[in-house]
């Protein structure tokens, strides 16, 4: 009987703790994640272009403005060439509290520094309640270039960026990278939902750029699936290769903030920094 009591004491200090950590210290946390990629079709005179990609902030009362700030800081930290957003800013626009201040979300966002350009796609959370206009505002007051099923040309690097429409609220129609794409260039696909790559992968595309799984968020036995959200259900994180006609890469980010519940476990916070040589 006492090892009994014992057992239960200690599981519940164990219950505790990772409470603690997956509330208040996980994600709190920010790692920043450094991949290599090397192409023929990049025009380069430097020794590589740095991409840096951030996902789901999720502002929220779980990610405020201080957060935010915080997250700008690590940012600028990288210097990097071409900074992409791939979409979700704020949790849900409709229950936000602080509607009246989203001049401070463009404000912070707009001292992120990119020389190349910093750009940005729509994602489920920026539809709906008004979102969607709202999302449209900060993205470009803070110097984004927000592409809706658009491309953009960095011709003196030979990289072609093109933003695709959320696919579960937006007008995704993967036909489109026929207009979309340049056989010529390096193409840069952002989708924010990463399981639609399969219908990509007979187009010109050299690289995806996605978000929206939060890596599971939080990852313990028999619940993990269950977090993670429609469409990224079977690409959830980190980079992916492929055996198809361009070798197509995958990189998909485990995000910032959090969503339905304030907790991340086992999925720290991500800025993800791609190099192309």
């Amino acid at each position: 009987m006492k090892n009994f009591f014992r057992n239960i004491f200690i599981l519940i200090i164990i219950s505790i703790l990772i409470y603690s950590y997956a509330r208040y210290i996980e994600p709190n946390l920010l790692n920043v994640h450094h991949k290599n990629i090397d192409s023929k079709l990049v025009e380069n005179n430097k020794n590589e272009i740095k991409i840096l990609q951030f996902s789901d902030t999720h502002i929220s009362e779980s990610f405020d403005m201080e957060d935010l700030q915080n997250m700008v800081n690590k940012i600028n930290d990288e210097n990097a060439d071409i900074v992409v957003f791939s979409g979700d800013l704020i949790d849900h626009f409709n229950d936000y509290d602080y509607k009246g201040d989203v001049d401070k979300i463009w404000q912070i966002l707009s001292e992120i520094n990119a020389p190349l350009g910093k750009y940005a796609i729509y994602g489920n959370h920026d539809y709906g309640g008004g979102a969607e206009r709202i999302y449209k505002k900060i993205m470009e007051n803070s110097g984004f270039v927000l592409l809706i099923n658009e491309n953009y040309k960095i011709h003196q690097f030979n990289i072609n960026i093109i933003g695709l429409d959320d696919s579960i609220f937006g007008n995704f129609d993967a036909s489109l990278m026929n207009n979309l794409s340049d056989e010529n260039f390096y193409n840069i696909v952002l989708s924010h939902e990463p399981d639609v790559v399969d219908s990509l992968l007979e187009y010109n595309v050299d690289l995806i750029l996605s978000g929206h799984s939060h890596g599971g968020q939080v990852n313990v036995p028999f619940l993990s699936s269950a977090m993670l959200p429609e469409l990224a259900k079977k690409y959830t994180r980190g980079l992916y290769e492929f055996e198809n006609f361009r070798n197509t890469n995958l990189y998909v980010n485990i995000g910032i903030g959090t969503s339905q519940i304030p907790f991340r476990f086992m999925a720290v916070p991500e800025l993800s920094v791609i190099n192309l040589k």
